[in-house]
């Protein structure tokens, strides 16, 4: 169960213990399970009682290692850890419609949440006509203490289109893992991720064989799938630049760990990664521009060939300063800082006799 086990840590008068929603279990790349996996790790080193709640007993994603602790819904409920005057549940925002009162045959409309928002996009869900009273429901709710954040672009979001006051909301840095390395034998390598929207992927890619891409002789060209992130951490840190096909994005995760890597970028933001393209070595291109998207593509050749110094500098900078700025001890600073809050802000709802 990853070590520690969860209810051997000792409550504090003003800490809750917090569980984290993550069924069903889905064993495939997922980047919004790996960082709640990571906010796990992060509360546990901060001193509180936090695991993840999965389906079933043992059940751990593979291509990823971590030592978050982890039970099942049921065992955790089977413990007695499920208790409104004592446990907060970390929930995504996908849960929208979700009946509280007998999740997973587990009644948990009594507790506390906080919602961790990976996506604003996804806020809406596939409710249609129904999202409005749903997301008023979800968010508006007194049991909800704060909402999570994990961008610029979805914490505006999150205030301006869904109307969430600031002092529920707090910011929380993704951050970039030390296996991106930017210091590594680069080769004319080219990478991208073709899960979302393969149809661009195709587009793309059948543009920059017919327009015959000048300084192009000598590259190699390859996806990303089926791959452990470690694997895709040695890809990036031997390539040079990587395509950016995601959108919409929360946050854009790839983007980041590319430029960590010391790769080029060219693609799409999907929103959320909009903050990532201001570090200079990079091409945004606008969702579904295909041409500007070649001929971003075409530029980043064209530099490498023709100003490798200033290229190699302009990567080593962005590298440097996304690697500081989404640092493992810049998300931990915004995790205990956002659960100061959430604990302050649970001592007031018992209070309220909401508990």
């Amino acid at each position: 169960m990853g070590g520690l086990s969860p209810s051997s840590v000792t409550l504090s008068n003003s800490r809750p213990r917090v569980r984290v929603l993550c069924l069903p279990d889905v064993d495939r790349a997922i980047g919004g399970v790996k960082q709640l996996y990571r906010h796990v790790e992060h509360l546990v080193a901060l001193g509180w009682d936090a695991a993840m709640l999965t389906e079933k007993p043992g059940f751990r994603p593979a291509w990823f290692e971590s030592s978050a602790p982890s039970l099942s819904l049921q065992e955790s409920s089977a413990r007695g850890e499920l208790n409104p005057s004592s446990c907060v549940l970390l929930v995504p925002e996908t849960y929208l419609a979700v009946a509280w009162s007998n999740f997973w045959g587990v009644d948990l409309s009594g507790l506390a949440r906080v919602v961790f928002n990976q996506n604003a996009y996804y806020s809406y869900g596939s409710l249609g006509d129904q999202a409005l009273p749903a997301v008023a429901s979800f968010y508006d709710e007194p049991a909800v203490l704060q909402v999570l954040s994990i961008s610029e672009d979805t914490h505006q979001f999150l205030g301006q289109n869904l109307g969430i006051s600031d002092h529920r909301l707090c910011r929380i840095v993704n951050a970039i893992e030390p296996i991106f390395r930017s210091d590594q034998p680069k080769s004319n390598r080219l990478h991208w991720m073709p899960r979302k929207n393969p149809d661009h992927v195709q587009a793309v890619l059948f543009g920059m064989q017919r327009c015959g891409l000048r300084y192009s002789e000598g590259w190699q060209a390859e996806p990303l799938q089926q791959l452990s992130h470690q694997q895709v951490a040695d890809r990036l840190n031997a390539a040079r630049i990587f395509l950016a096909f995601g959108h919409p994005e929360g946050f854009g995760l790839p983007i980041a760990e590319a430029m960590a890597a010391g790769c080029w970028v060219v693609g799409y933001s999907g929103g959320g990664g909009e903050e990532l393209f201001r570090f200079g070595a990079s091409c945004r291109v606008a969702f579904g521009d295909w041409t500007a998207f070649v001929e971003g593509i075409q530029a980043a050749l064209e530099a490498f060939a023709l100003r490798p110094r200033d290229t190699a500098l302009r990567l080593r900078r962005q590298a440097l300063a996304v690697s500081a700025l989404y640092s493992g001890e810049q998300e931990r600073a915004s995790i205990a800082a956002a659960w100061e809050a959430v604990a302050e802000a649970f001592a007031h709802w018992r209070q309220n006799g909401q508990a």
